[in-house]
C-alpha cells in the first residue's frame, strides 16, 4: 500500500499541542485550588477528557492540512484528441538481420512503423529513440512528413551512451505528452527487448499511473545471432527476449491489478511477426467514429486516495466529544459510551452528498492551482455521484467544473457542450457564470455579436456585474469594427464604361473654355472715340 504525504513539513505543527497542554494543566490545577474537595474527581475526568479531545481534534486538522493519502484508486479522466509517441529501441542488438526478408530489427521496425502511420489519421504522433538513455526527437506533430522522414534515419549511431535503457525511452515518451493536456496519450515501443539496466518495469508502471497504455511490439528471431557492439570489434549474441518481455508484462498487470475487466490502461506485448500484430496494434485506438459522435473519450489515471475529508470528519467527530464528555453530565459509564457511540456513528454515516461537496471543494483546489487533469477526476467523481442519486444539483456543478477547466486547456468545443447540459432550473449564480464565460469563448472565437447576446444575458440575471457590462461594450464595439471592415471591403460597381467616363471628362473640360472665354468677352469690351 503507498503511502504519502503532499505538504509534511505541516506536521510540525504538532509540536503546538504540547504548550496547549501545559497551558491547560496549569488552569486545571489553578481551578482546583478554588474548589471543594468533592467536586475535585468530577472536574478532573471532565478536564482531562476535554484536553485529550481537543488535542485529538487539533492534530486530525494538521494532519489533514498535511495532505496524507495512501491506497489508490482508478480515475475516470475526459479526453479529447489522441496523441501516439513512438518509442524506437536503437541499440546495436537492433542491426541483428534475423528479421522477416532478412532486414535487421531496426529496419523492420521503422517499415512496420510507417505503415501503421498510414492507418491512423488524426492521431498525434511523437518519435522517441532509445538506447543508453531516451531523447524525444521529434515532439507530438500531425505532420506525417516529419516523422517518415526521421524513421528513415534512425541508426545507433544516433547516440552516443552506452548499453540499453528501455525504460528510459519510456520515460521520456511520457515526459513528450503536455502536462495537463486534454489529449489521450499512447505508447509503442518497438524492441527486442535486449536490456542492460532492468528499468523497463518501473517505467511501465509510471506510465500505468499517468493512465497511458503501452504496448511493447518484438522483432527478431527468438534464435541468437551475432552482432558487432558499439567498440566496433566486439561481437555478442542476441535474439528477441520475447518470454523477458511478457514476464515484464504480467508483473506490471499484476502489480496494477490490470486484466480485462480492468478500466486501468493496459499494457501488452505484441510479436510483430505474428499475422494480425498490426491489426491488434490498431485496434488499441480509440474508435474515429465513436470519437466524432461523442467528442470524448474516457481514459483512467492510478492516483493516490487522498484522506483529507476523513481526518476533517475525525476533527470534527473530536471537537464535539470534547464538549460531550465535559460539559453534560451523564447518569452512569454505560450511557455515557453509547453516547460517544451513537454520536460517531451519526457523524460517520455521512452522506453521500457530503461526498460530493468534498470533491468539489478539491476539485477547485486542484483548479486554482492549474492541476487541471486532477480537477477534471474530481468533477468526474460528483458526476458520478450526482447520477446515481439522480440529483441535478450536484450535475449542474459538476458540469460547470468540467466547463471551466476545459476553458482553462483551450478545449473551447468541450466547454460549450458540457455548459448547454447544464439544466435551465441552475441557480442564478451558475446561469450567469455559463452565459459569461460562453460569452468569453464566443469573443475568443470572434464570434462578437453572440458574445455580446450571452453578455446582455448575464446582465439581466445580475445587472450588477461590471465585468459583464464592460465585455458587452468591448463585444459591441468589435462587432461594429468587424462590420465596418466588411464594407469597405466592397467596391461599388459601376454603369459607365471607361469611354464614357472619358467623354464626359473632356465634354465638361470645354464647356469651361467656353465659359472662360466667354468671360472674358464680357470684361474686355472694344473702346472708340465716339465714347468720349
Amino acid at each position: 500500500m503507498s503511502f504519502s504525504v503532499a505538504r509534511p513539513v505541516v506536521l510540525y505543527l504538532l509540536v503546538l499541542i504540547i504548550p496547549f497542554v501545559i497551558h491547560a494543566v496549569y488552569r486545571y490545577r489553578h481551578l482546583v485550588n478554588t474548589m471543594i474537595s468533592s467536586r475535585v474527581v468530577l472536574v478532573k475526568r471532565k478536564f482531562a477528557a476535554r484536553i485529550i479531545f481537543i488535542s485529538l481534534s487539533f492534530a486530525m486538522l494538521i494532519v489533514a492540512c498535511a495532505g496524507v493519502s495512501w491506497g489508490t484508486v482508478a480515475v475516470p479522466v475526459q479526453k479529447n484528441g489522441n496523441a501516439l509517441s513512438l518509442v524506437f529501441d536503437i541499440s546495436y542488438s537492433m542491426n541483428a538481420d534475423d528479421a522477416p526478408g532478412r532486414m535487421t530489427r531496426l529496419e523492420s521496425a521503422k517499415s512496420y512503423a510507417s505503415e501503421l502511420l498510414d492507418r491512423m489519421p488524426g492521431t498525434s504522433v511523437s518519435v522517441v529513440i532509445a538506447k543508453g538513455d531516451g531523447a524525444v526527437v521529434v515532439p507530438l506533430t500531425d505532420d506525417r512528413e516529419t516523422v517518415q522522414g526521421m524513421l528513415r534515419v534512425l541508426s545507433p549511431s544516433m547516440m552516443t551512451s552506452v548499453g540499453t535503457s528501455l525504460g528510459a525511452g519510456i520515460e521520456a515518451a511520457i515526459a513528450s505528452f503536455p502536462q495537463q493536456s486534454a489529449v489521450a496519450g499512447r505508447i509503442w515501443l518497438f524492441t527486442d527487448g535486449d536490456e542492460t539496466d532492468s528499468s523497463l518495469v518501473s517505467a511501465l508502471n509510471d506510465a500505468v499511473r499517468y493512465g497511458i497504455p503501452v504496448a511493447i511490439i518484438g522483432f527478431g528471431s527468438e534464435r541468437e545471432t551475432e552482432v558487432i557492439a558499439g567498440d566496433g570489434t566486439t561481437r555478442v549474441r542476441t535474439a528477441l527476449r520475447s518470454q523477458s518481455l511478457e514476464k515484464t508484462v504480467a508483473a506490471v498487470q499484476r502489480k496494477n491489478m490490470l486484466d480485462s475487466s480492468s478500466s486501468l490502461p493496459s499494457v501488452i506485448y505484441i510479436d510483430a511477426s505474428q499475422v494480425g500484430s498490426a491489426y491488434a496494434l490498431l485496434s488499441t485506438l480509440p474508435d474515429k467514429t465513436a470519437q466524432e459522435e461523442g467528442g470524448t473519450n474516457v481514459a483512467y489515471e492510478v492516483q493516490s486516495v487522498d484522506r483529507n475529508s476523513l481526518f476533517i470528519l475525525l476533527a470534527i467527530v473530536f471537537f464535539i466529544m470534547s464538549y460531550a464528555f465535559s460539559e453534560f453530565t451523564y447518569p452512569g459509564k454505560k450511557a455515557k459510551a453509547v453516547a460517544a457511540v451513537s454520536l460517531v456513528l451519526l457523524l460517520s454515516s455521512c452522506s453521500e452528498r457530503f461526498d460530493a461537496g468534498t470533491k468539489l471543494l478539491e476539485g477547485s483546489i486542484q483548479w486554482n492551482r492549474k492541476n487541471y487533469q486532477q480537477a477534471v477526476a474530481h468533477y468526474l467523481e460528483v458526476g458520478d455521484i450526482a447520477t446515481e442519486t439522480n440529483d441535478t444539483e450536484l450535475t449542474d456543478y459538476a458540469l460547470f467544473g468540467l466547463a471551466t477547466t476545459y476553458m482553462m486547456q483551450d478545449e473551447s468545443e468541450a466547454a460549450l457542450r458540457r455548459f448547454n447540459a447544464i439544466s435551465q432550473d441552475a441557480p442564478d449564480s451558475i446561469k450567469f457564470a455559463v452565459l459569461y464565460n460562453s460569452g468569453i469563448v464566443a469573443h475568443q472565437n470572434g464570434d462578437y455579436q453572440r458574445a455580446a447576446s450571452y453578455f446582455r444575458d448575464a446582465l439581466r440575471i445580475d445587472s450588477s456585474s461590471i465585468d459583464a457590462k464592460i465585455n458587452l461594450e468591448l463585444s459591441l464595439r468589435q462587432s461594429v469594427s468587424q462590420s465596418n471592415a466588411a464594407e469597405s471591403e466592397l467596391t461599388p460597381v459601376s454603369t459607365n464604361t471607361d469611354s464614357d467616363v472619358l467623354e464626359q471628362a473632356l465634354y465638361s473640360i470645354i464647356r469651361e473654355n467656353e465659359q472662360k472665354q466667354w468671360k472674358s468677352q464680357q470684361q474686355s469690351p472694344s473702346t472708340t472715340a465716339a465714347d468720349y
